[in-house]
């Protein structure tokens, strides 16, 4: 018994020190350096995009809080991670419960910004001359604060729904406190955290391809249509693509990252699928988001 409420106060992340302890600096080393570049990349073009203007557009506005929730999501994992290859890979459960909380945050904040990025890009497209009227500053501003409530509200379900549980296992098999993961450590019934956890997901991966799937498709109809102005439709399909690319990887990452989980939970996915999995999510996604930013705005600057 005495030992059970000792798994209760800690977690372990297991995967981290399956390397031999020769190889642990140079990997700190790649994380410090992937740290460093991520932040400060998304707060130069963060600062930049609150300081000029000229960038004072509802597209920029998506893009800044965009560039946040990258700097949230690397600050969230990325300093626990090294400090656990380096020093300490136990994390107490209450700071695995923040960090589960700020990734779920995370995912939905980018999942749906993404697809609000999409309607954008269509109403830019389709309808040039009402877009002034139909997205200002001020409504970009209303729609990313109603997402952030409801990403807030959705994320607080799974802490709570992870605080009321009883752990008798201690052993994390991901880099990072994942709800799943940290549900699948417990002893009680986990029913409602799975079903609960399945929807969320569900729901945010239908919106973001039903998103997208329209809002291209409209937007390819309206380019390829547009013969006479063959210039704008290269412009308009350019910037687009940069777009489809980094919601393609993310869409990639984020079904990866829940395989990845489900696998796990059935012990059937090796540390390299796992690795991988967390890579994707936690490292290339946060890097691919500034490259939109520096493409969007080149494309801007050449159209004004």
């Amino acid at each position: 018994m005495e030992m059970n409420q000792s798994l209760k106060d800690v977690f372990f992340l297991q995967v981290i020190f399956n390397e031999p302890a020769q190889v642990r600096p140079w990997t700190f080393s790649a994380f410090f350096f992937t740290y460093i570049v991520t932040v400060t990349l998304n707060l130069v073009l963060i600062l930049l995009i609150i300081l000029r203007k000229q960038l004072q557009k509802p597209v920029y506005i998506f893009l800044a809080y965009l560039l946040l929730m990258d700097i949230i999501c690397s600050t969230t994992v990325l300093p626990r991670l090294m400090y656990s290859i380096i020093i300490n890979n136990q994390t107490r459960i209450n700071l695995c419960f923040i960090q589960s909380f700020f990734i779920s945050f995370y995912a939905g904040m980018e999942t749906y910004i993404l697809g609000i990025m999409a309607i954008d890009r269509y109403l830019a497209v389709c309808h040039p001359l009402r877009y002034s009227v139909l997205m200002t500053n001020s409504k970009a501003h209303i729609v990313i604060w109603a997402t952030l409530c409801w990403c807030f509200l959705t994320a607080g379900v799974l802490y709570l729904l992870l605080f009321r549980l009883t752990f008798c296992k201690d052993a994390l098999p991901n880099v990072g406190c994942v709800f799943i993961a940290i549900a699948n450590l417990s002893c009680e019934d986990i029913t409602v955290n799975s079903i609960y956890g399945i929807a969320l997901s569900s729901i945010m991966l239908i919106y973001i391809i039903t998103v997208v799937i329209i809002t291209y498709g409209f937007i390819l109809y309206t380019c390829l249509r547009s013969v006479q102005d063959s210039e704008g439709r290269s412009k308009a399909l350019d910037t687009c693509l940069t777009h489809w690319l980094v919601l393609f990887l993310f869409l990639f990452s984020f079904l990866f990252n829940i395989i990845s989980l489900r696998l796990s939970a059935g012990k059937s996915s090796s540390d390299v699928f796992k690795h991988l999995s967390d890579s994707l999510f936690y490292l290339l996604q946060p890097l691919a988001i500034p490259i939109q930013s520096l493409k969007t705005w080149k494309y801007r600057s050449r159209t004004t």
